[in-house]
């Protein structure tokens, strides 16, 4: 459902200006790749995947989000960036897009639009 307001369960407006650069491609096919085994390194090291209580700016209470869900700027607000990728065994965003904290989630955000473009679920603990 979409909203001019923020209310739970809903998604925004997608966006009326044109869009600065064409979207990036993006490809699930990197978990298949070893190098990128987080799973894995996470066992190892799960004192990494432990970044403690989440704060939701609107109290909504997790919703598992999906690709191609439009996600409220505020949850991918600078507050909520992963940014170094690589140091939970993620592969690095591709420009235009980040990989953000959704509760327990890792989501890659496409930061114009807001669009989810690849979603991990209980990536952290």
């Amino acid at each position: 459902m979409i909203s001019r307001t923020p209310q739970p369960n809903t998604q925004p407006p997608p966006p009326v200006t044109a869009r600065p650069t064409p979207p990036t491609q993006w490809n699930t096919s990197w978990r298949n790749n070893s190098r990128y085994d987080w799973s894995n390194y996470r066992r190892r090291h799960n004192w990494l995947f432990n970044l403690g209580l989440y704060y939701d700016p609107f109290g909504w209470g997790y919703q598992p989000y999906q690709i191609g869900w439009r996600m409220w700027p505020s949850y991918y607000g600078s507050n909520y960036w992963m940014n170094d990728p690589w140091q939970y065994r993620l592969p690095y965003a591709p420009p235009g897009t980040r990989w953000v904290r959704y509760y327990d989630d890792a989501v890659l955000v496409d930061m114009w639009s807001g669009q989810v473009v690849d979603v991990i679920y209980d990536f952290f603990w």
